[in-house]
């Protein structure tokens, strides 16, 4: 019967294995392809400077739509109807190089921006699945990495917000946005405040790793 119950928790254990080797490959898989896609702008980026013609897409952008004014707490057989009027939308920007050439570096410059907080973000994801499939899910490191998550989704959540304040404020002003005059375009679509609170959550599980380590460590040695 012993030797039964062994063989049934190492196959457990192997099955633990082999989600986090899944998971591990899909961040490495994903940091790769970030890496391409921006390898592959960067040249598009290249080429178009070459032809003096620049064609600029999927750029997010916040939308303030006044026409959803009128359905706004509008009541239908006694029920209640709210259409918000801000949403989000993609832009698509072509032009002569000398005509846009300050908003080709901005929102190229962003794009850039933007991957590479989602490549660090699965690489240093990658690195805790790393220990984890390697049987040490208690690894010193792992506490660090969710830690560093943490404070970039925080960071770059924050960061965004003060973009938009600014920018609402007319303190900084976007290329070809701003000098076209419309008012439905209110900021750029980054990080909000949804990554603040993912970077509060790993700095929580960050530190809630750093304890279950340290008592790990204590319990090995009480051993």
């Amino acid at each position: 019967m012993r030797e039964v119950k062994f063989k049934f928790n190492t196959m457990e254990l192997r099955k633990d294995w082999s989600l986090a080797y899944f998971l591990l490959y899909l961040c490495q898989i994903s940091y790769w392809l970030i890496v391409i896609s921006v390898g592959i702008e960067l040249v598009m980026s290249a080429t178009q400077l070459s032809n003096e013609h620049i064609v600029l897409t999927d750029i997010p952008v916040n939308l303030e739509l006044q026409q959803f004014d009128q359905y706004d707490d509008l009541e239908v057989a006694g029920v209640m109807l709210n259409i918000s009027e801000r949403m989000s939308s993609e832009m698509h920007l072509s032009g002569p190089y000398n005509k846009i050439k300050e908003a080709f570096f901005v929102f190229n410059g962003l794009k850039i921006y933007k991957n590479s907080i989602f490549f660090m973000l699965f690489f240093l994801l990658s690195r805790v699945l790393k220990n984890v499939a390697q049987g040490n899910p208690f690894h010193p490191n792992n506490s660090s990495y969710f830690s560093i998550i943490g404070l970039i989704l925080s960071l770059s959540g924050g960061t965004n917000i003060a973009f938009q304040f600014l920018n609402a404020g007319h303190l900084i002003s976007l290329p070809i946005i701003n000098d076209i005059g419309l008012p439905e375009i209110t900021s750029l679509n980054l990080f909000g405040k949804d990554f603040i609170l993912a970077g509060i959550f790993f700095i929580v599980l960050g530190y809630v790793f750093k304890e279950g380590t340290r008592i790990y460590e204590e319990q090995k040695l009480t051993v």
